[in-house]
């Protein structure tokens, strides 16, 4: 068992965690029109999914204080793969509609458990290179699984057989962390430069009450909506308004991930060493730049390069972001992360669909003016809170 709380052990584990996160998360954006016409719904119906998915995930992650005193993150990670396997298992085999929209919420209930846990976890134990290579392991899983998924349909098989090929991997991932789940134990040691506090933590309901909370929420809020709404809009902003051939465009989209992928790792390896504050900023101003250059360049080479900088510089500001959260909140930082990930959930859910809204509006070349009000409003937001232009610091109550 002491060998099972190594540092190079747990870190190992947690790497795969991240990596069955990112398994199922990319596979419905390449089964959905197989799924659609299966079941002979509108495409639309993907809302109705993303919903069901949403509730999970939210109940999951606004109850994560409750959820790690009761199990532990072992015990956590164990039950929440449970779920997302369940959920695999349900959309392989639903025989109706409804179904397969009640393993949405199964699927949402192990992804936000198995996400804030991690993100809790991570962000008391290990360092700041550690924890944005943890976020790049999520890329790498959601790559594989939608891999698997294109693959699957490209050979013409069902595409029931994407989520069971990764029902079928995530099972043997999941004995594992059970034999492996006392691992986790809060006396694991403990990385330098991590955040470890080892305050009682604070209830959901008391970190709301904390005007830092909220700032770093709608944070998250803006910065995954942002990220989610390049990856989704830039393909049919570049085809629709510029005229960009179908396969330009699928390439700079494809740059624009790799790029933010890549950029964690390489990122990661001098983030110990470089200030977090020194690094968001910069990776912030960055963004802004490539933002500008991909909506104000027509040139096929100058939007592709915009994608791939606001790629590689949206790399390092999530795990950032979430690893300083324990010494900015203290006794507050478990609830908080669960709150900023459902946050995160809800932009990239309600800010692509305000860019859909735009679009029916006023048309394609709305999506321009659309990228170009957020990112100086994330670049904003980020740069008063990782400068403290606002005082926020949170405070503990006097003794008495």
């Amino acid at each position: 068992m002491n060998r099972l709380r190594s540092p190079r052990v747990l870190l190992a584990l947690t790497f795969l965690g991240f990596i069955s996160l990112g398994l199922p998360d990319a596979i419905n954006g390449v089964i959905w029109p197989s799924v659609s016409n299966h079941f002979n719904v509108p495409l639309g119906n993907l809302g109705l999914f993303l919903i069901a998915f949403t509730a999970g995930y939210l109940t999951a992650s606004l109850s994560i204080v409750r959820l790690l005193e009761k199990l532990g993150v072992g015990g956590l990670l164990t039950m929440s793969c449970g779920f997302v396997i369940l959920s695999l298992v349900g959309f392989a085999t639903a025989p109706t509609w409804s179904l397969y929209l009640l393993s949405s919420v199964f699927a949402g209930l192990g992804a936000g458990a198995i996400d804030t846990g991690l993100n809790a976890y991570a962000a008391r134990h290990f360092s700041a290179k550690h924890m944005t290579w943890l976020h790049a392991c999520w890329g790498i899983g959601a790559s594989t699984g939608a891999a698997i998924a294109a693959a699957v349909i490209a050979q013409n098989f069902s595409w029931r057989w994407s989520p069971l090929t990764l029902a079928l991997i995530l099972t043997p991932i999941t004995i594992i962390f059970f034999f492996a789940r006392a691992a986790w134990s809060e006396d694991a040691p403990v990385e330098e430069g991590s955040a470890k506090t080892t305050q009682t933590s604070a209830r959901l309901t008391e970190s709301l009450r904390h005007p830092l909370v909220w700032l770093q929420a709608l944070i998250f809020f803006l910065y995954v909506g942002t990220e989610a709404s390049f990856g989704q809009w830039a393909y049919t902003l570049l085809t629709q308004a510029r005229g960009v051939s179908e396969t330009s465009a699928g390439f700079a989209v494809s740059l624009y991930w790799i790029s933010l992928t890549a950029g964690r790792f390489v990122l990661g390896s001098i983030a110990d060493r470089v200030p977090a504050k020194k690094m968001i900023g910069f990776a912030m101003s960055s963004a802004l730049v490539g933002g500008l250059i991909f909506v104000l360049s027509h040139s096929v080479a100058l939007s592709t390069t915009g994608l791939m900088i606001v790629g590689v510089s949206f790399a390092p500001i999530y795990p950032g972001l979430m690893s300083q959260t324990p010494s900015r909140l203290g006794r507050y930082s478990e609830s908080t992360i669960g709150f900023q990930i459902a946050s995160g959930l809800l932009g990239a859910v309600a800010i692509p669909s305000l860019g859909g809204i735009l679009v029916r509006a006023y048309g394609v070349g709305s999506l321009n003016s659309f990228f170009l009000a957020l990112a100086p409003a994330l670049w904003l937001l980020t740069l008063i809170l990782i400068f403290e232009f606002v005082k926020l610091s949170h405070e503990e109550p006097a003794a008495t």
